[in-house]
């Protein structure tokens, strides 16, 4: 099932499945049962809906595909769903934008917002859904982020009417941030420092989070962090994933397929950034991802991924992060 035609064909089928879960107000059907896609299942998650559009507009950038106009215009309407959530918070200064959900800012919607809007400025043909030019919008919200720096970690949570900080913190949010900031462009000598100390740190290495695999891969292609920092950092965290594999032993599809991610993001690190680590190691990666990738597809079927050997429940972020491991196993191969 990993060969290239098997690879494009579970990328196209998720991505078709969740254009087809857009409903006419931008909002997908956020989970279902395998199946029956036409009974819709309780909750929604704001940073999941940014993230499942980031791994779609991906699919489509990536793969450099012809999509349909309805299509396109499904993918708008999902974008500006998002996009009509950003409110300014008065008690910030300057032009800036925030995600706001149930009256409070998760930072690492933030982070899923830009990266989510970064893409949509790579497609071609898209409607304008911003409040703002595109770039004004992706510049205000990256205001915020950077506002949450506090010293060399980040806020997590704040309430949108006084900006009140609020206790929650996420083993996701800084990951996402950062990664936000580096693929639009916006971070700044400050957050650098941050990204940098927290990998010193080794931030990220114990939860194996492919939120900060993403962000150090961003950052090694981009040159915005020394490169004998980032290759300490990138070994750790991709050996932990390698050798400390425990995470297949919950038979549940997302937790694998978020390891996935990350092995294959390291992956294509290796192959536009050569000479940096061993071959050894990136080898071994791909070996772990493939092993991954084929206990991935227990729970596959049409499109549709679903939680594991206990629950049939499909949700956009399931189909998000599986999908998107096979379109990163697909693109090493081009």
């Amino acid at each position: 099932m990993l060969d290239p035609d098997n690879l494009r064909r579970i990328v196209l089928a998720s991505l078709t499945h969740l254009l087809g879960l857009v409903r006419p107000n931008g909002r997908f059907v956020y989970a279902h049962t395998a199946g029956a896609p036409d009974q819709p299942l309780d909750g929604y998650n704001m940073l999941r809906h940014c993230g499942t559009l980031w791994f779609m507009l991906r699919a489509m950038n990536d793969l450099q595909l012809d999509l349909a106009e309805d299509a396109r215009t499904a993918l708008g309407r999902a974008v500006g769903y998002a996009a009509g959530k950003f409110d300014r918070p008065v008690w910030l200064p300057g032009p800036t934008l925030a995600l706001v959900t149930k009256g409070a800012v998760k930072t690492g919607g933030i982070g899923l917002a830009l990266v989510m809007l970064a893409e949509y400025g790579r497609a071609r043909a898209m409607p304008e859904v911003t409040p703002d030019t595109l770039d004004d919008t992706i510049a205000a919200l990256a205001a915020y982020g950077r506002a949450q720096r506090e010293g060399q970690d980040f806020l997590h949570k704040r309430q949108f009417d006084d900006g009140t900080v609020l206790p929650f913190r996420s083993d996701y949010y800084t990951g996402e941030l950062l990664l936000g900031l580096f693929v639009s462009g916006q971070s700044d000598a400050a957050i650098i420092a941050a990204a940098e100390a927290l990998m010193a740190r080794r931030y990220g290495v114990p939860e194996q989070s492919h939120w900060m695999a993403y962000a150090a891969c961003e950052a090694a292609e981009r040159g915005l962090i020394g490169e004998e920092r980032l290759q300490g950092y990138l070994t750790d965290l991709v050996t932990g994933m390698i050798e400390q594999n425990g995470y297949r032993g919950r038979r549940q599809s997302t937790p694998i397929a978020c390891r996935t991610e990350a092995l294959t993001r390291f992956v294509l690190l290796c192959q536009r950034w050569p000479g940096r680590f061993p071959e050894s190691l990136s080898a071994a990666a791909l070996q772990a991802a493939d092993e991954n990738l084929a206990l991935q597809l227990d729970w596959y079927e049409d499109g549709q991924f679903w939680k594991g050997d206990d629950e049939r429940k499909v949700q956009i972020d399931y189909i998000q992060h599986n999908a998107t491991a096979f379109l990163n196993r697909l693109l090493i191969l081009y």
